[in-house]
């Protein structure tokens, strides 16, 4: 099916001034910085909802969606010189969009919490000593000498001022790392945009939300959108739902609605529930995606569910679930990564014409290749991304790595980048992750028993820049390439907004969440990246070095496995046209994040495929102010609840929003 902004895209789109004036930046960096503090406010100290974790964190949306674009729209309707236009609002999401993929539990409650657990979480019953020390590289981790890490969890003393001179060196190198591979996904988007854009036409769900919303209709700052009675139909059954719960924070009166919670459903005895959650948030970027995938993700994720409730009842097992991977156990996490790695892969072979082409252009043999609407030219991408790659390995080795264990790691992080970037396009979900973990690739495949403590210790410290997977920023970047060539911003304009919005908020989300973790503790935060999740990352490493394992042949069989049913679905589906499983849906079948939104992606489908039925593309139109409503008013109704929280219950709010 044909994206719906290019159906929405009139002549006229095509001849509007897409220059961008200096305001816009201003306005972005202003909202890049408050985009950097919602989310760490809302869940380190008020304790309300979580606003980070997404492809298009929710923190953005709240951001851009309550504050930026209603106020060009206010600003629209008093004058139309002082509201900004269409391409102004996406390089303001641009930087925001870059910007919310930064903080807490995105990436930098991450990476601070990661590299701070050692020195104070250490104690005789964990073994961390034993095996830490020395292994870890000292210039990446801060040390805990004058009690530098005990004050960042603890709090620092009255009067005491924050070490700053204990984070300088760390973060510096760590800062290197991050731009650099941020300098290798801008690369790799670049090189890629055009064969799954223009040849593969996939679809971008994530980035028709905001194109929909910011479509005018009589000059900057009028919506097409608003002018929908559907869309404030949709706005208003989530909004007032949380609006009228939030009565009873005061009134206990007030009876709760429950339409927007999860229910539990079994399939059987002993099987996996699975959680019945509808989610306005997953349903509008959702209802962009095709059919066919729709149905896979959901349709994989029951037998995935059916598969492991099997395995439970028979007792079959080769290991317990990896850290921050597939649930259910080993074998369908590393039968989902061998789906998952074909998957890229083959999409990697669809491409080859496009590579070729691409190197031609960057040594100069082929002059043909049209690279200006890209945020990089292919001979800098090229250059550049070859560049940040050779860094990144080089780095790796330094933080002691061998050469061979920071290879295998650097092929799993940059395949599973380019996976996880290529399956957002396609699916829309706002939560992906890869199956397993670029770490655990490597652990399992070379075996840990051939490991230096060096290697291990390496690996476990980047867990801290790389363990939720999430990518650092490539499948955002996709998808702002993606509105940038679709209202034909110019692309280096774009490129720039973006590398300062990201810069700024590395910046600012580090500063930030060192001086309140200093000024509360960060252990009071209460969140798992300070409190579990960076504990999980050395006490998983510990045990695997106190019980060392070889290459596991284990669950290289199931990544077999897992590889062989993907091939047959897309040979199935390349052959016959009726056939309507996607192996888009084995890739990520049994992750926890798809748990929770998977309920909502078998709604999306059966109210999509209905209404297509019935009343074709037209009725399928129609309905896109309702779902995009019901999104806005889900994200209204969650900055209302925070706003609520900050005002009336700071370090007692109330979680409506986790992921």
């Amino acid at each position: 099916m044909t994206p719906l902004f290019e159906q929405l895209q009139t002549s006229a789109n095509l001849k509007e001034n897409h220059s961008v004036r200096l305001r816009a930046f201003v306005l972005g960096v202003c909202a890049t910085v408050l985009v950097n503090w919602l989310p760490a406010y809302s869940g380190y100290i008020v304790h309300s909802s979580r606003m980070v974790f997404g492809h298009l964190p929710m923190a953005t949306m709240i951001v851009f969606a309550t504050v930026v674009w209603p106020l060009n729209g206010v600003l629209g309707r008093f004058s139309r010189r002082w509201a900004l236009v269409r391409c102004e609002l996406v390089v303001i999401l641009a930087m925001v969009w870059i910007g919310g993929s930064i903080p807490a539990a995105n990436f930098m409650g991450l990476l601070l919490g990661g590299i701070a657990a050692p020195h104070y979480y250490t104690t005789p019953e964990n073994r961390w000593g034993e095996y830490l020390p020395g292994a870890l590289p000292t210039w990446a981790v801060p040390s805990n000498r004058s009690d530098q890490m005990t004050w960042f969890f603890e709090g620092k003393p009255p009067g005491s001022g924050i070490p700053w001179d204990a984070w300088v060196g760390p973060l510096a190198w760590w800062g290197t790392f991050l731009l650099a591979l941020a300098l290798l996904s801008v690369a790799l988007v670049s090189v890629l945009r055009s064969q799954w854009v223009e040849h593969e036409r996939l679809p971008f769900p994530l980035a028709e939300g905001p194109l929909v919303m910011t479509e005018e209709d009589g000059g900057a700052g009028r919506y097409a959108l608003v002018q929908s009675p559907l869309f404030w139909i949709g706005f208003g059954l989530p909004f007032l739902t949380m609006a009228w719960n939030v009565l009873g924070y005061f009134w206990h009166a007030v009876p709760h609605l429950s339409l927007l919670e999860a229910r539990q459903v079994q399939l059987g005895r002993g099987f996996p529930t699975i959680s019945a959650k509808l989610n306005p948030f997953v349903m509008g970027p959702a209802y962009f995606a095709n059919l066919d995938v729709l149905f896979s993700l959901w349709f994989f994720y029951v037998v995935g569910t059916l598969q492991i409730g099997l395995f439970d009842r028979i007792g079959f097992t080769i290991g317990k679930s990896d850290i921050w991977g597939s649930r259910g156990g080993a074998a369908l996490g590393w039968q989902a990564m061998g789906a998952f790695l074909l998957f890229t892969l083959t999409s990697l072979w669809v491409a080859r014409e496009q590579l070729r082409r691409v190197l031609y252009k960057a040594i100069g043999r082929d002059s043909s290749l049209d690279d200006h609407n890209e945020m990089m030219g292919y001979r800098s991408a090229v250059i550049g991304g070859s560049g940040a790659l050779l860094y990144l390995y080089v780095w790796l080795c330094r933080s002691g790595m061998s050469f061979h264990v920071a290879a295998v790691y650097l092929f799993a992080l940059v395949l599973m980048t380019v996976g996880v970037t290529r399956f957002v396009a396609e699916t829309g979900l706002l939560y992906a992750r890869m199956p397993i973990t670029p770490q655990t690739f490597t652990f399992r495949s070379l075996g840990i028993a051939s490991m230096s403590p060096t290697d291990a210790g390496a690996l476990s410290v980047s867990y801290a820049s790389f363990g939720l997977g999430n990518t650092f920023g490539a499948s955002t970047l996709a998808h702002i390439a993606r509105l940038g060539a679709t209202l034909r911003i110019r692309a280096r304009t774009l490129f720039w907004a973006t590398v300062v919005g990201m810069v700024l908020s590395l910046i600012v989300s580090a500063i930030y969440t060192i001086h309140l973790a200093y000024d509360y503790g960060a252990y009071n935060f209460n969140v798992y990246t300070f409190n579990a999740g960076n504990r999980r990352i050395y006490s998983t490493v510990v045990s695997m070095l106190q019980s060392p394992f070889g290459p596991d042949w284990t669950r290289a069989g199931f990544f077999g496995v897992g590889a062989i049913i993907a091939a047959v679905c897309a040979l199935l589906r390349r052959r016959f046209l009726w056939w309507p499983l996607s192996p888009i849906g084995l890739t990520i079948f049994t992750t926890g994040v798809l748990r929770n939104q998977v309920f909502t992606v078998f709604v999306t489908w059966c109210v999509k495929a209905v209404l297509l039925r019935i009343g074709g593309i037209g009725a399928f139109r129609r309905s896109v102010p309702f779902t995009q409503g019901m999104m806005l008013g889900y994200v209204s109704g969650v900055a209302l609840v925070f706003v609520v929280d900050w005002i009336f219950f700071p370090g007692q709010g109330h979680m409506v929003h986790r992921w």
